[in-house]
């Protein structure tokens, strides 16, 4: 069971994560869950930006933050990787694993190979690939006309964001090739899935380097918008869950999202107070407008408990998933070439995952 999971930020590596869980629970089972990331590297900030600055290289921040998620080795070592240095030297800011996968990169001269290496030493359960291996600037254009470069000043612009485009660094205009092995991870993907995570800054630009939207339209996996829980201040104010499945289909095509998942458990009040001191607010739902994007809603109670941030609970987000990659399937060999607009009830599309 291939499901590969498109984004970067803190929402990739909490579906990973549990894809990891889900497969360590269930280690004999005959159809074993295979994850795969497509990472996002476009960001600019930080110790990432830092590094691309001095290095030429991609951002590996998002991919540390995948490796750490997906790591089955010594828990200690995970721990060393997300250290942050502090006390300056030049180094302030900077994670131990930014600087060993920067390392890694420049010494085996590409990011797709320091990551091979890092997979050995952190005993990964899954895979991780580049979106794409060029360094790149995320561009945007706003509704009013402006523009920007950078994933930071695309953020702290806090406008509405008409579209999107990646630039090879120096090279305003180039084509933008994906990484070897990412087309392949998704034609031969069960379930594609897109989120959690930050729309705008994560998740599209993975879809930006040539041939990758092209061959999200060409799979027959089952194509998974999870739809985030709060809005992001400066990047999807006011944007409803529909308004995330069409800013998709703008680059993936009208017909390419074929279910979203919603958390149905409403946030503690605490939590909320706080998100809205930060601008943000619970992400709003309209079954029916979902249903006139052709897209089946699906609410699931995907809230992780006694967290100090609103997140989704990894293991369950990865057990629905799986369930209805597979219910997916089983309805394929049952019925070939049949409609996928209808679904079974949740309790019996979680018992067929199991």
């Amino acid at each position: 069971m291939n499901i590969v999971g498109i984004g970067g930020g803190t929402g990739l590596p909490v579906l990973l994560r549990g894809l990891k869980e889900l497969r360590q629970a269930i280690p004999d089972a005959e159809d074993p869950v295979i994850p795969t990331g497509i990472v996002c590297v476009s960001d600019d900030g930080g110790s990432s930006g830092a590094l691309r600055q001095a290095l030429g290289i991609p951002a590996v921040g998002d991919l540390r933050n995948c490796m750490v998620a997906l790591a089955a080795g010594n828990p200690s070592l995970r721990e060393i990787f997300q250290y942050r240095l502090r006390g300056g030297f030049g180094l302030e800011g900077h994670t131990i694993g930014n600087l060993i996968v920067a390392a890694l990169s420049a010494r085996a001269g590409n990011i797709r190979h320091a990551i091979q290496r890092a997979s050995e030493f952190l005993d990964l359960r899954g895979r991780l690939l580049p979106a794409t291996e060029m360094s790149v600037v995320l561009c945007a254009e706003f509704s009013d006309g402006d523009s920007a470069r950078g994933e930071t000043s695309i953020s702290s612009r806090r406008k509405p964001i008409r579209r999107l485009w990646l630039d090879p660094a120096g090279q305003a205009g180039g084509k933008v090739l994906p990484a070897p092995g990412v087309i392949d991870a998704i034609l031969h993907a069960d379930a594609l899935v897109f989120g959690p995570g930050s729309l705008y800054t994560s998740i599209v630009p993975c879809l930006l380097p040539d041939g990758i939207a092209e061959a999200v339209r060409r799979s027959s996996a089952l194509k998974i918008s999870v739809c985030n829980l709060m809005t992001q201040p400066g990047e999807t104010d006011d944007h409803s869950a529909a308004d995330h499945v069409a800013s998709l289909q703008n680059y993936l095509g009208p017909s390419a999202i074929d279910v979203c998942l919603l958390n149905s458990r409403p946030l503690p009040p605490d939590l909320a107070e706080v998100y809205k001191a930060r601008g943000a607010s619970p992400v709003r739902h309209c079954p029916a407008q979902l249903k006139k994007l052709g897209v089946t809603p699906i609410a699931l109670d995907l809230l992780a408990a006694g967290e100090p941030e609103a997140r989704h609970d990894p293991l369950q987000l990865a057990r629905w998933i799986v369930a209805l990659a597979r219910a997916r399937r089983r309805r394929r060999e049952i019925h070939p070439g049949a409609a996928d607009g209808s679904w079974p009830q949740p309790a019996a599309m979680l018992a067929a995952g199991d």
